[in-house]
């Protein structure tokens, strides 16, 4: 039985390997992981590495490759505090959700937030204002931004493109490993499940389309680690004494191509059961690139499947069993006979006061889409399909809707893989546009409440001393804030994940403490306080 594909990609990463620009690891010693690079997360591929950290913040965190300091970025969400290091053989290396930078580094930060009055901070710099050597301690790892435990997100980008590439494929070390990768299951969109013992499966599966046909896979580091992701998987059928074969590897992909995600994904296995398996063929979306078969597959009959996937580690696993593939679209190698389909052309669709308009390549399947109102101010889209491509949502408010609510109405989107809430925005025609990547369960609301200051208290934050408050809103982010102590502004740090201002003492011994805050709708509040 070949396996051309497999091979193929592992020579490629053994040539690659042999190049090791990574030259010192991010975090020195023996690491586990939360996550590897191309792992399937809801509406993104994972851009980088995980390093789990113990529970604990403050691990020294190394350059990986001498360099320069190209970017710093200081955020409330997303990744928080993030350092980009640029290197001169073409890649720039990131750490993301980071506790502090090194002095010199968090004293610019300071610096250009005071002059700019802005907590929010995206700095460029160049090549000679601060170099760097490989092993250099450049901050400390932690859990600021959107991160869901102390770890550092470590990613290696191609300069030129910003595509982010697989660290494990430019030296990053995996280490020891003691949990072999597995495929557990195979799933079908209609519910069918093939368990997998000693690398195959006996039960017939019944599928109309391969898009239908997905595989549970896991891989860990070792028996009490999480689950990560795979780094490449090839599907082989063999029938009547013939054999064709595809697959892909994710090796780089595009943030613009990140949400084919969930077109990698069975959207039905994962509404029905919550587990990303990996469909077997491959989705509108672009990402990731999958070779074609040389021979039609689309003819209905049995088959015997064959899957190899290849862990991060370079282990390889290996399953086989029937799929009888029924009538039906030979999607995705034959056009499918979808009267209205939507594949590639733009659109739209009604539903008394809500109007709903897609471009082309909007979805990462051909659907006949509906939209359909199922209460007040609530609209239901379906069928579940994953969303490539932003949608475009019009709301007519009715003649009585208040004029200050304009602008501050809200859609609320839900699909199986998460939510989003969007501000809209007022139009000529006196219709609301909101602009979101979900077709699912739609909701309008209005944000009239502004954020909500409370508990001022004394403690730390970068291990220095510094005051806090809690800082909330009832539905939206809060998107700007400022802090002035006896009138002169004064930098300080929002912790959106736990919802708290940091405003470091600085020399501080007491005096008027004056904060506000708004939020994306344009609320706003203040506070004030004497500070002890």
């Amino acid at each position: 039985m070949p396996r051309i594909f497999i091979a193929f990609f592992s020579l490629l990463s053994l040539n690659v390997f042999a190049q090791s620009p990574i030259a010192v690891q991010p975090i020195g010693g023996e690491v586990d992981f939360a996550g590897t690079f191309g792992e399937l997360r809801s509406h993104h591929f994972h851009s980088g590495v995980d390093v789990r950290t113990g529970g604990q913040t403050g691990w020294p965190v190394r350059a990986v490759q001498d360099g320069y300091l190209s970017r710093i970025v200081v955020r409330p969400d997303g990744f928080g505090w993030a350092l980009y290091l640029r290197h001169p053989n073409g890649y720039t290396s990131v750490y993301a959700h980071l506790e502090d930078f090194k002095p010199e580094w968090h004293d610019v930060v300071v610096q250009r937030a005071s002059a700019s009055k802005n907590n929010r901070l995206d700095l460029y710099f160049s090549a000679g204002e601060y170099p760097v050597r490989a092993g250099d301690t450049i901050a400390w790892s932690g859990n600021s931004g959107g991160s869901a435990g102390p770890h550092l997100h470590f990613e290696w980008r191609d300069t030129r493109t910003e595509e982010p590439l697989n660290p494990f494929a430019y030296g990053m070390h995996y280490g020891s490993d003691s949990y072999s990768p597995r495929i557990l299951a195979l799933h079908t969109a209609d519910g069918q499940k093939a368990t997998v013992t000693s690398g195959a499966w006996s039960q017939v599966l019944s599928v109309h389309s391969w898009q239908e046909l997905s595989a549970e896979i896991k891989d860990k580091k070792h028996p009490q680690g999480l689950n990560l992701g795979i780094q490449a998987l090839e599907i082989q059928w063999s029938w009547s004494e013939k054999q064709t074969a595809h697959g892909f590897e994710m090796d780089r992909f595009s943030f613009d191509d990140t949400r084919c995600a969930d077109g990698l994904m069975q959207p039905q296995v994962h509404r029905r059961t919550g587990l990303r398996t990996y469909r077997l063929a491959p989705s509108l979306g672009s990402a990731p690139a999958w070779s074609s078969p040389d021979l039609d597959v689309t003819q209905p009959g049995r088959y015997t499947v064959t899957l190899t996937a290849r862990a991060a580690n370079g282990e390889i696993t290996q399953a086989s069993g029937p799929v009888e593939l029924l009538a039906g679209t030979g999607y995705p190698w034959a056009d499918p006979l979808l009267p209205g389909k939507v594949d590639v052309q733009s659109g739209s669709l009604q539903a008394e006061d809500l109007r709903m308009v897609w471009n082309r390549n909007s979805f990462t399947d051909p659907i006949v889409p509906s939209l359909s109102k199922v209460g007040d101010r609530k609209w239901q889209a379906s069928p579940d399909v994953p969303v490539l491509r932003s949608l475009v949502y019009f709301w007519t408010p009715p003649a009585d809707y208040p004029e200050a609510w304009r602008s501050k109405t809200v859609l609320i989107g839900r699909d199986p893989r998460g939510s989003y809430r969007i501000v809209g925005e007022p139009q000529s025609d006196g219709s609301l546009r909101f602009i979101i990547k979900i077709f699912g369960t739609l909701s309008i609301a209005q944000d009239l409440e502004a954020p909500v200051f409370s508990g001022l208290k004394s403690g730390s934050f970068q291990g220095k001393p510094a005051w806090y408050i809690s800082l909330k809103d009832n539905l939206l982010d809060v998107v700007d804030y400022d802090a002035y102590v006896d009138g002169t502004w004064t930098w300080a740090y929002y912790d959106a994940k736990n919802r708290r201002l940091y405003i470091p003492k600085q020399g501080h011994s007491g005096g008027l403490l004056r904060l506000s805050a708004e939020d994306e709708a344009g609320n706003r509040s203040t506070f004030e306080a004497t500070l002890p």
